[in-house]
């Protein structure tokens, strides 16, 4: 099984790729896929279509072009479900300590 995470672009600012990568990697998944782009808004419209009725779209695909996104594709046993609770919820108020929303962002929309 195989998931797709990005590093958003403050994550790349903050000079967290490595750690980030370490996270998933300490967790016995396999790192298969390694990008570093500048997403531009077009591909970021397509890549967030099902956003695009939501009232925060465009500041997403803004934010999300602003800065280089490290683009991922990890692979393992029940990879999407690790990644998922690794992650942590969307609002990083909500993640717990030891998820990454709950150890390293700082809004929302980063």
């Amino acid at each position: 099984e195989r998931t797709f995470v990005a590093i958003k672009p403050d994550g790349v600012q903050r000079r967290l790729v490595g750690e980030l990568i370490g996270c998933f990697e300490r967790k016995g998944l396999q790192l298969v896929g390694l990008k570093l782009l500048q997403a531009s808004e077009e591909l970021l419209k397509e890549h967030y279509i099902a956003l695009r009725d939501r009232p925060f779209y465009s500041r997403l695909v803004k934010y999300m072009s602003s800065g280089p996104v490290v683009a991922m594709v990890w692979q393992g046993l029940d990879v999407v479900k690790t990644v998922r609770m690794m992650i942590g919820e969307t609002d990083p108020a909500d993640s717990r300590p030891g998820t990454i929303r709950g150890d390293f962002c700082t809004e929302v929309s980063k």
